[in-house]
């Protein structure tokens, strides 16, 4: 519940000051928080300690004669510890000076003479509480205006980076597959059949690096625009560790990088939807053998408690710096280790790995140091 905002009353006159207080009450009911001084110093204490417990100070009443501390040096303080507080000043006396300084220096609403009259004070308080209000509203509408405008820029700052990177990552392969089909085109009847796979090879492998970039942008895409449709049900996560684990244990003999599994039990149930959750695990093993060097292990754990399945993969490469680390689920993200064996990356796969994650209501993050590796961790909830 946010809390009432504030008008502070001052003037040394007891009378006075219980007529305010009256005229307020009948003004403003119980909607503000009516505060009562009787000099300035107490009224600049009851300022700050108003503004230190995060109350707004909508309105400021003061006379100008009192002692200590006169009305135009009194707003003129609070002006410094509430900029946007509105100022009224009581004055009984037809001096100019004291009324300019405080319009000057104190942004002062209105002053009024003394004696008033009971409908002309009680008109100029609802009148500078609505300014108050207004301008409140004012000026939260100027900043969520200035908010979009700035996710605005920032959107329009990625798209144009988003082009370029898409643009330069299509370009590559796209010009592979230009000069291979034209090679075979204009000298097919002088090409070795040897050269005629080379050149098969080459359009399979760019058209290879342009699909997995456009099912990756597909899956931004989906995830950003909220169209994502989870169907998350009770699933065994052992069996698709070991179906994601026989099939890259192949392609790391290339590298004669070994997988090592190691599980314990026979169910590790997890609340997921069983394709994404597939995806996930894949994507994760699949990086730790593609940023892996040749000769090293990569080792799939996978575990569970009271609450939650949990799997690491782990590999021996080259580990990741801090900066590394803290754009490790960016999108685009280009990181300073490489693929060790001519492996393409989009510098998307992590980014769609934690928005997948988070949807499934899992966590996922990774540990490493330079030189000693990394490990990304992933969890799920149980669901039972």
């Amino acid at each position: 519940m946010s809390k009432l905002v504030a008008i502070v009353c001052v003037d040394d006159d007891p009378a006075i000051r219980d007529s305010l207080e009256i005229e307020l009450k009948k003004t403003v009911g119980d909607d503000y928080l009516i505060e009562i001084a009787e000099d300035g110093k107490e009224a600049l204490e009851v300022c700050e300690e108003l503004l230190e417990n995060d109350h707004e100070i909508a309105l400021v009443i003061s006379d100008y004669i009192m002692p200590g501390m006169k009305g135009d040096k009194l707003l003129k303080r609070i002006h410094a510890l509430s900029p946007k507080t509105l100022k009224i000043m009581l004055t009984g006396q037809t001096e100019l000076e004291p009324v300019s300084n405080a319009i000057k220096y104190a942004r002062l609403y209105r002053y009024i003479k003394k004696p008033w009259q009971s409908e002309d004070i009680r008109l100029t308080i609802t009148e500078a509480l609505n300014s108050y209000l207004q301008e409140k509203k004012l000026a939260a509408f100027t900043l969520e205006l200035q908010q979009k405008n700035e996710a605005l820029l920032k959107l329009n700052q990625e798209k144009n980076e988003f082009l370029g990177i898409v643009a330069h990552d299509l370009k590559n392969p796209l010009s592979a597959i230009h000069m291979a089909a034209d090679w075979i085109e204009n000298d097919y009847d002088k090409l070795s059949k040897e050269e005629v796979v080379e050149m098969a090879s080459m359009i399979s492998v760019g058209t290879r690096k342009m699909f997995s970039l456009i099912k990756n942008l597909l899956d931004v895409n989906v995830i950003e625009s909220g169209k994502l449709n989870l169907s998350l049900s009770i699933i065994n996560l052992l069996p698709i560790l070991q179906s994601l684990v026989n099939r890259y244990t192949k392609f790391a003999k290339a590298k004669n990088i070994k997988v090592q599994f190691q599980w314990l039990e026979k169910q590790y149930p997890a609340l997921v939807d069983e394709n994404i959750v597939s995806q996930v695990l894949d994507n994760l093993i699949s990086n730790a053998i593609k940023y892996s060097p040749h000769n090293k292990k990569v080792y799939v754990r996978i575990s569970k408690n009271e609450t939650s399945t949990r799997c690491e993969i782990q590999d021996e490469g080259p580990g990741l710096s801090e900066e590394d680390q803290q754009q490790l689920f960016g999108k685009f993200a280009r990181l300073t280790p490489k693929p060790t064996g001519e492996e393409y990356s989009t510098g998307l796969g992590l980014f769609i790995v934690k928005k997948w994650v988070k949807a499934m209501n899992g966590k996922v993050w990774c540990e490493s140091q330079l030189g000693k590796g990394s490990t990304f961790t992933v969890t799920f909830p149980l669901g039972v």
